[in-house]
């Protein structure tokens, strides 16, 4: 039933109907600040959010971004496909990783699978050390 839901609902945004489109990128390693032990968060791109991570393996300044995963939900046309960012994956540089999310649980997003990601399985990942390769789009419905 949720996923009927889940379905329905990208369906609609899908449409066109009263949407902003919010091109967004897994953060910079520079951007990344440790809040507490183990506890980080970085802005969005748009400034519109937050993205929050916890490391369970280690503490100190994040080191490098090593990928990013997708989960899609509904396959569009021309190579977009509709899902959730699961997490953009980083090394800290004292030894440890850390796994950033994306403002909260089920915000929708969409990718270009013919750009920097590729499909792996049920998933998608990016592993591009270049700045913003691993773009995705957040699906915003606008307020009338």
């Amino acid at each position: 039933m949720k996923v009927k839901q889940l379905l329905l609902c990208v369906s609609f945004l899908v449409s066109g109907q009263a949407l902003a489109n919010v091109t967004e990128y897994c953060p910079s390693p520079a951007d990344i600040k440790e809040l507490a032990n183990g506890a980080y968060k970085a802005p969005t791109a748009s400034g519109g959010g937050d993205w929050y991570g916890v490391s369970q393996s280690g503490r100190g300044p994040v080191g490098e971004f090593e990928l990013a995963i997708f989960a899609p939900r509904l396959t569009a046309e021309g190579g977009t496909v509709a899902g959730e960012i699961l997490r953009c994956g980083y090394k800290l540089k004292n030894g440890g990783e850390l796994d950033m999310r994306y403002k909260r649980e089920g915000t929708i997003v969409s990718i270009d699978a013919n750009g920097s990601w590729e499909q792996w399985h049920a998933q998608y990942y990016c592993e591009s050390k270049e700045a913003r390769a691993c773009a995705f789009t957040e699906i915003v419905r606008t307020k009338h």
